[in-house]
């Protein structure tokens, strides 16, 4: 892509290669966990930080509502670690909810090799909830 720069001052235009980093956008689905103990959901390549573009929780079975814990780390609760925390899911009975959709470059992103974990509030669902997350590795 080459595109025209003008310099404030100088009255000739100047030629300049612009360089865009390649964006990929990465979807997964994972199954949650059944349990109220910590679950990792998505883990980088080797290297890489995860930028979260949007996260979304389905339920499938009628067990009524669960809240989940979404966060970065491998720490046993947000609590602990609330400077690393992306949202706090109300998924509802036979529904699904999700986190806000940030433009590019601009969700929540982890350090380097951390991954994205979830954790059951109060009581977990005997059947798994399906987990879809759009994201992007950023070296």
């Amino acid at each position: 892509m080459t595109g025209k720069r003008i310099a404030p001052g100088r009255p000739e235009n100047h030629n300049v290669v612009l360089r865009q980093r390649p964006y990929k956008l990465l979807v997964t689905e994972v199954a949650g966990p059944t349990g109220t103990g910590r679950a990792t959901v998505l883990t980088p390549r080797p290297g890489y930080r995860i930028r979260l573009v949007r996260l979304r929780m389905l339920q499938t079975a009628g067990e009524g509502r669960f809240l989940v814990e979404v966060y970065f780390g491998t720490a046993p609760n947000l609590i602990t670690v609330p400077s690393q925390g992306i949202d706090i899911l109300a998924v509802p009975n036979i529904g699904s909810d999700s986190t806000r959709t940030f433009a590019r470059r601009e969700g929540p992103r982890g350090l380097r090799d951390e991954p994205i974990s979830v954790r059951h509030r109060g009581i977990a669902p005997s059947t798994p909830l399906r987990i879809f997350i759009d994201y992007t590795e950023e070296p």
